[in-house]
């Protein structure tokens, strides 16, 4: 049944940027593929296709820049429909049958960790996810289970935990219900805001899991609403989230909205209904303004004539750009060489090299010529530790006028000091 499914739902076609032309005007005779899994449709689908459009976008770019190592480079995206058996199954094709060296995935920390743990780990595949945001990752790379194959250009929730509980502190707020997404995004993350809100001197009045595709969630959020909350922390993606939301509200719970970055979605507010949303207090991944962001959002609207508010675009761009330099750094394209490779194309040695194909070009030349150099993401320095993790900015967003629009920034700096502090 699920194989006769993946032919009718999976989206299995190579996504190709701008043809690669090489220096003698040519096309090049050669392909290099990096997989990709994604949320298309399902609960993340709404925000999936657009993150999607960053991991394109940055395909086109390298081949704009001639490819990699004289290859055009080529995206083998799959749907995981936001579901993890779908996704295992999805990075199982990309392995076994495409025989890719990376993995550019999943978007949801439930739909990443069953794929690391059941597919890419054990076959020493790279996987770097834009927006898979649990702890859980940072503890199992601890544990020595990831080989060393796991990366992620989004911050940890680790962060974006003290972030939103700094938020909710500095608006007064006091007594908040917690409604949960039962998965390691929704579990992390409400772990850790419960932890910091407490020591902030909140109280949390309950907290709630709930489980994917319920038609009805009236009874957890009746749970929820037991001990008069002043708001609700819902940490979840815009599908089942808008139905808890729509329940919410319907109940008679307040109208004012704690939201993470997997509910930071126009069709979100649109479908729960802005009217509903008195106060919404937002957190997402965020990006440093660099030369890279202004490159990567002027290339974004001049392909695809818009430019969303939502998170994790850059992310998917920088996951796609690290992969290809590796590669280019490596002269090679297996595993091995880019997990090798990562570290030595990121951080802060040697010359900065910026997104855009005049930035790739750069980088190519200056790896001809020997010299060390350093990618600056659109998201910023992508420094990755031991555990491929790398921090971020966190940023803070709200519903205005019935639109998603961010207000702010918190630093890390600003946030590491909110964590010395409690």
């Amino acid at each position: 049944m699920m194989k006769k499914n993946l032919k009718k739902t999976l989206i299995a076609s190579a996504i190709v940027g701008a043809m690669a032309i090489a220096p003698m005007g040519a096309q090049a005779a050669c392909t290099t593929t990096v997989g990709s899994v994604m949320a298309l449709t399902g609960s993340l689908g709404a925000l999936g296709q657009a993150i999607a459009k960053g991991a394109e976008l940055a395909v086109s770019t390298v081949n704009q820049a001639g490819g990699v190592n004289g290859c055009q480079l080529k995206l083998a995206l799959l749907d995981d429909q936001t579901n993890p058996a779908v996704g295992v199954s999805a990075a199982k094709q990309l392995v076994d049958i495409n025989h890719v060296s990376a993995i550019v995935g999943a978007l949801s920390s439930g739909v990443s960790m069953a794929i690391l743990t059941s597919v890419t780990a054990p076959s020493k595949v790279v996987q770097i996810s834009p927006s898979s945001t649990s702890p859980s990752f940072t503890a199992l790379a601890k544990q020595g289970k990831t080989g060393g194959y796991w990366f992620r250009t989004a911050p940890s929730d680790a962060l974006q935990s003290v972030a939103m509980a700094k938020m909710a502190h500095d608006d007064g707020l006091k007594r908040v219900a917690v409604l949960y997404l039962k998965n390691p995004y929704g579990e992390g993350l409400a772990g850790e805001f419960q932890t910091y809100f407490k020591r902030m001197g909140g109280t949390i009045t309950a907290a709630v899991p709930y489980n994917p595709k319920q038609p009805s969630y009236r009874s957890e959020v009746g749970s929820a609403l037991q001990g008069k909350p002043q708001a609700v922390f819902l940490i979840g993606y815009p599908g089942d989230g808008t139905t808890v939301a729509r329940e919410w509200v319907s109940a008679g719970g307040p109208q004012v909205f704690l939201l993470p970055d997997g509910l930071e979605s126009q069709k979100f507010v649109d479908d729960v209904g802005a009217k509903y949303m008195k106060k919404v207090i937002g957190t997402a991944g965020g990006s440093v303004k660099t030369p890279s962001l202004t490159t990567f959002n002027n290339d974004f609207k001049a392909k695809y004539g818009e430019l969303p508010t939502q998170a994790y675009m850059t992310n998917a761009y920088d996951a796609v750009m690290v992969i290809a330099l590796a590669m280019e750094k490596g002269k090679g394209t297996s595993s091995a060489v880019v997990k090798d490779n990562i570290r030595k194309v990121t951080g802060t040695a040697g010359e900065a090299v910026y997104a855009g194909a005049a930035g790739f070009e750069k980088a190519k030349k200056l790896i001809k010529e020997g010299k060390p150099f350093h990618y600056v993401g659109t998201v910023g320095e992508l420094n990755f530790d031991a555990y491929g993790d790398t921090s971020g900015p966190m940023a803070i967003w709200t519903v205005k006028g019935g639109k998603v629009e961010q207000t702010g920034m918190m630093s890390v700096k600003a946030i590491n000091a909110v964590i010395k502090k409690y």
